[in-house]
C-alpha cells in the first residue's frame, strides 16, 4: 500500500518520474521472488544496479537459444539487466547483450525512457531461466502501473484547480467566471472518481490476481475518464498544446494505454 501510494505520489509531480518509480520497481519486486542466486548476480556487483521488465510477448527460447523483440520497455535507458518474456519464461539477460535498443517516441511520458529491444541468438543458461508465475508478483505490478495512471490524473486534477483559483482571484465578476460554476462541478466529480480509483487499486493488492487485474483495469480506466471530464470542462485547455493540463492529459492516456497492454500480458 506504501508503494501504491508512491507511485501516484511520484507521478503526480511527473507523470513519466511516476512511471519509471512504477515499473523499476515492479521488476525488483519480480526479482525478489526468484532464486537468491539471481539478486546476487544483479545487486552482488553493483547494489545500484537498475532491471527493466520486458512482458509484451514477442520473445522464443528454442533449446538454450533466445530470439525476439520486445517493445515499450520502460527504464530500458537506464537499466543494467532485462528480465524479458519468453513464452512461458523469463530469461535474465545484461545488458552488453542486447543487440538493439531503440526508444520509442510517443505522444505522452516523453520521459519514463521507454524503448523497442531486439535480443538476437543469445545462449544462455538455465541459471538465468525461469516459469513465469501466476500469483501475487504479477499483482503489484499491475497495481503500480495502475496507480501511476491515477497519479497523473490527480496532478492534472490539481493543475486544473489551480488555474481555476487563478481566474477566480483575477476576474474580479467578469463574465469569463460564469462557466466556471459547471466547471467546478465536474472537478469534483472528477476528484472523487480519482479518489475511487486510487482505493480500488489499493484493495486490488489482497485480491484473487484475476479479481486484482479487472480491478486495476477499472481503476485506470476510471482515471482515464475523469482526466477526460477535467479537460472537457474549459475551453482553455483544449486550445492550447503547451497548456499542463494538456500535456499531462497526453500523459494519462499513454500511462493508461501502457497499463492496460501490460495487464494483458500479465493475463497471459
Amino acid at each position: 500500500g506504501e508503494f501504491i501510494a508512491a507511485v501516484a505520489a511520484a507521478a503526480a509531480q511527473d507523470a513519466s518520474a511516476g512511471w519509471r518509480c512504477a515499473m523499476a520497481n515492479a521488476a525488483a519486486h519480480r526479482v525478489a521472488g526468484l532464486p537468491d542466486q539471481v539478486g546476487a548476480d544483479i545487486w552482488g556487483g553493483d547494489n545500484a544496479a537498475r532491471v527493466a521488465i520486458g512482458l509484451r510477448p514477442g520473445g522464443r527460447l528454442v533449446r538454450g537459444e533466445l530470439d525476439g523483440r520486445w517493445s515499450d520497455v520502460t527504464g530500458a535507458d537506464l537499466a543494467d539487466w532485462f528480465l524479458l518474456t519468453a513464452g512461458d519464461r523469463l530469461v535474465l539477460v545484461p545488458r552488453a547483450d542486447v543487440a538493439t535498443l531503440v526508444p520509442t517516441a510517443t505522444a505522452g511520458l516523453p520521459d519514463a525512457g521507454l524503448a523497442d529491444l531486439t535480443v538476437t541468438a543469445l545462449r544462455v543458461t538455465d541459471q538465468r531461466v525461469f516459469p513465469v508465475r501466476a500469483d501475487g508478483v504479477a499483482v503489484v505490478g499491475g497495481a503500480a502501473a495502475a496507480a501511476a495512471v491515477a497519479g497523473a490524473a490527480d496532478g492534472l486534477w490539481r493543475a486544473h484547480v489551480a488555474q481555476v483559483q487563478q481566474k477566480l482571484a483575477a476576474s474580479y465578476g467578469s463574465a469569463e467566471v460564469a462557466d466556471l460554476t459547471v466547471t467546478t462541478r465536474q472537478a469534483a466529480r472528477a476528484a472523487a472518481d480519482i479518489d475511487a480509483a486510487t482505493l480500488q487499486i489499493v484493495a486490488s493488492l489482497s485480491a484473487d490476481p484475476r479479481d486484482a487485474a479487472r480491478a486495476q483495469r477499472q481503476g485506470a480506466a476510471r482515471a482515464r475518464a475523469a482526466a477526460d471530464r477535467v479537460l472537457g470542462t474549459s475551453r482553455g485547455h483544449a486550445l492550447d498544446a503547451a497548456d499542463p493540463v494538456t500535456r499531462l492529459w497526453r500523459d494519462v492516456h499513454a500511462g493508461c494505454r501502457l497499463a492496460l497492454r501490460l495487464l494483458d500480458d500479465l493475463d497471459r
